[in-house]
C-alpha cells in the first residue's frame, strides 16, 4: 500500500515535470514572438530593460521568469501574458492519456514518438520521445517546422547536426532548425526521453 511519504513525493515529481514543460515552452513561445517581430536578442533586451543573458535562459527554457520580467516581455513583443502560455495550458484542464496523439514506432522498435499537442496551423508542436540504444535519422512522420527545440527529460542523448555535434542530460536543451539535423542517438543502454517542440515560423 502507498504510503503519505510515496504519494507526496510522487505528486512532487509530477508538479516539477509539469513546471519544466510550462518553462521550456513559454521559452519557446517568446522566441517565437521575438522572431515574428525581427526583433534580435540584443534589441529586445534594449526594448524590454531585461539582460540579455536572462532573456537567453527564458528562451532556452532554463529558468521561469518574474511576473515583473514577463510584465516587460509582454509591452516590447506586444503580446498579452494570457497568450504566453499555449491554448495547451490556458483552456480548461485536460487530461491526455498515454494512448493518446498521433504515434510513430521505428521498424526496429528502438524509437517511439508522439504527438500530444499541435496549435491550429501547426505553429507550435510538441513530440514525446523515446529512444532505446540506438540512431533515429527519420523525421517526417513529424509535423512540418523550421526551428526545433530539444528538452532533455531522462538519460542521454546524442544530437548529429550538419555543423555541431551534442550531447543532452537531463534538464539540457538544444535549438537548431530542422534542415541541420541529421541524426539523433542513444548510446546508452538507459531508454532516452525528451520533448520535441517545433515551432513552423521561418527565421
Amino acid at each position: 500500500m502507498e504510503t503519505e511519504l510515496e504519494s507526496f513525493s510522487a505528486a512532487t515529481e509530477n508538479d516539477r515535470n509539469v513546471d519544466e514543460v510550462l518553462t521550456v515552452v513559454l521559452g519557446e513561445t517568446l522566441k517565437r514572438r521575438r522572431l515574428e517581430l525581427g526583433l534580435s536578442m540584443e534589441k529586445l533586451s534594449q526594448l524590454s530593460t531585461v539582460s540579455r543573458g536572462m532573456l537567453g535562459l527564458i528562451e532556452s527554457g532554463k529558468t521561469t521568469p518574474s511576473i515583473g520580467i514577463l510584465w516587460k516581455l509582454s509591452k516590447s513583443l506586444r503580446i498579452p501574458i494570457g497568450e504566453m502560455i499555449p491554448d495547451l495550458f490556458a483552456q480548461s484542464p485536460r487530461f491526455i492519456g498515454a494512448s493518446e496523439g498521433k504515434k510513430w514506432i521505428s521498424p526496429k522498435n528502438t524509437a517511439e514518438s508522439r504527438v500530444f499537442y499541435q496549435e491550429e496551423r501547426d505553429r507550435l508542436s510538441i513530440v514525446e520521445w523515446k529512444l532505446a540504444i540506438g540512431k533515429v535519422s527519420q523525421f517526417s512522420h513529424l509535423p512540418s517546422a523550421f526551428d526545433i527545440k530539444i528538452y532533455q527529460v531522462v538519460g542521454k542523448t546524442r544530437i548529429k547536426l550538419k555543423t555541431k555535434d551534442m550531447v543532452l542530460e537531463p534538464a539540457d536543451s538544444a535549438f537548431f532548425p530542422i534542415a541541420e539535423l541529421e541524426f539523433l542517438e542513444n548510446e546508452l543502454k538507459e531508454e532516452s526521453r525528451f520533448l520535441w517542440i517545433a515551432s513552423k515560423k521561418a527565421r
